[in-house]
């Protein structure tokens, strides 16, 4: 309406005749058209002025948001002009994009079957230190190694043979890390969820991590008797924190020569310690030594044969008067028990501090070096040489490995596998760090056999004995 009564003002004053609204609106109403209608003039302007409302257009330029006549335009404006509609299209396009990128269907990822060819067939590929955690309908998540499965149809194998559906495969490892992990879609093998990582270069940086933390780490806790108190079927980890680095049969220990803890004060006080461990976790009781096994490992050894037996059993004798001398003076011949540590939150132990450095290491060197004397048939299995902390001549060819301690709980694997963690929390034994166990005179030296069974009193079977009274 606006722009009609533009336009009959225009027009007027294109005539000549001035103009207000209020002539306007009254060109408008019927009175003014009745009265008028004598003017045949008046009647054409009329129609025209009809007719070009009816022929009026929408403003192209208002659509283009150009328009410099605003509401004076002789033309329409109607419609959103462009700038508006520019801004609801990208919103609307930004909206879509948004939709598709949830909607977008993921790059399909490698399959186990696929992780497996490749282990089989590339050479490049050491299998044997490849690990796979596969879903065990009872115990969860279970690890072993590669080469401990049978690969063959499930329908082929026999029932003493290891072989899995599949589809239970949960991820792969090499040694420590994974290269393949079904529910987190990570392929390093492949690479076909977007790794970036080389299989062949994830290695070297596993590799490299493992030996940096094999050089800070204390090599005692993989060679302790403890690890092998359930009998020589046991296997030894060594270098890595992985299962699949072991001890060769012909390398690994098969006895072990020890002090046996005798002393109430220190039994009593590990019972109370290893209580608190089991009380965080029931599981860990297993893990805990016997009270009836307590001792102290001065050095690992491996018998071959009968003739090896009784050539362990005479260097027994014969260590007994020399060590005897040494340990002349009683109040020399003691080690104090405290303070809780831990080798890698693995193995709980207490610290063995001698009440005379000279002596206890003298008694250690003579035991270490009539094993380096003997034959072949007898020969020490330790991965340690022995330490003092001060300089003497006595101690001149020790070395900083050998960590004398009370081992009062270790993890062993088929724990670590059910609890899917082979570590002891700090916590569980915190308040106890500072405790001071007690006085374990050196009174004895016992050659222990490493097997499941033991002796009347609960310590270990041994072939041979000695008491310094």
């Amino acid at each position: 309406m606006e722009a009609a009564k533009s336009f009959i003002g225009n027009r007027v004053n294109a005539k000549g005749t001035e103009t207000t609204g209020e002539t306007v609106e009254k060109a408008m109403e019927p009175e003014y058209c009745e009265a008028a209608e004598p003017t045949t003039e008046s009647e054409e302007d009329t129609k025209n002025t009809m007719d070009t409302l009816e022929a009026l257009e929408v403003c192209k330029f208002y659509l283009e948001n150009k328009c410099r006549f605003g509401d004076e335009c002789k033309n329409m404006h109607e419609g959103v002009p462009v700038e508006k509609m520019v801004k609801q299209n990208k919103s609307k396009k930004k909206a879509d994009e948004n939709k598709t990128d949830k909607t977008k269907k993921k790059p399909p990822m490698k399959m186990a079957e696929d992780v497996i060819k490749r282990l089989q067939w590339d050479p490049m590929l050491p299998k044997e230190y490849f690990i796979i955690g596969y879903l065990d309908r009872f115990l969860g998540v279970v690890e072993e190694n590669f080469t401990t499965f049978s690969w063959e149809d499930l329908a082929s194998v026999d029932y003493d043979v290891l072989a899995i559906p599949q589809h239970r495969i949960q991820y792969f490892k090499y040694k420590t890390e994974k290269v393949w992990d079904k529910t987190e879609r990570l392929d390093i093998m492949f690479g076909s969820t977007g790794s970036k990582v080389g299989i062949m270069e994830f290695m070297e940086e596993v590799d490299k991590k493992i030996k940096e933390e094999r050089d800070n780490r204390l090599d005692d806790d993989d060679f302790d008797s403890d690890d092998e108190e359930s009998g020589p079927s046991i296997s030894v980890q060594v270098n890595t924190e992985s299962d699949i680095h072991r001890i060769s049969e012909e390398e690994r220990s098969t006895h072990f020569i020890a002090i046996k803890i005798s002393d109430p004060e220190i039994i009593e006080n590990v019972t109370k310690v290893q209580k608190q461990i089991i009380g965080k976790e029931e599981i860990l009781q297993d893990c805990c030594m016997k009270k009836g096994l307590l001792h102290i490992t001065l050095a690992m050894v491996r018998i071959e044969g009968e003739e090896g037996v009784e050539e362990a059993k005479k260097l027994m004798r014969d260590l007994k008067p020399e060590l005897s001398n040494i340990l002349a003076d009683k109040s020399k011949a003691t080690i104090k028990i405290e303070n809780l540590k831990s080798f890698g939150q693995r193995v709980v132990y207490a610290d063995v501090t001698p009440a005379h450095d000279e002596t206890f290491w003298k008694f250690a060197n003579l035991v270490r070096t009539s094993l380096d004397n003997a034959s072949d048939l007898v020969k020490s299995s330790n991965s340690f040489d022995y330490h003092s902390d001060y300089h003497s001549d006595y101690h001149s060819d020790y070395h900083s490995d050998y960590v004398p301690h009370l081992t009062l709980a270790k993890v062993s694997r088929p724990v670590a596998r059910e609890r899917r963690s082979k570590y002891i929390p700090t916590s569980y034994y915190q308040e106890f760090e500072g405790l001071r166990f007690g006085e374990q005179g050196l009174d004895n030296l016992q050659l222990c056999v490493i097997d499941s069974s033991t002796r009347y009193d609960g310590f270990y079977n041994t072939l041979a004995g000695l008491q310094f009274s």
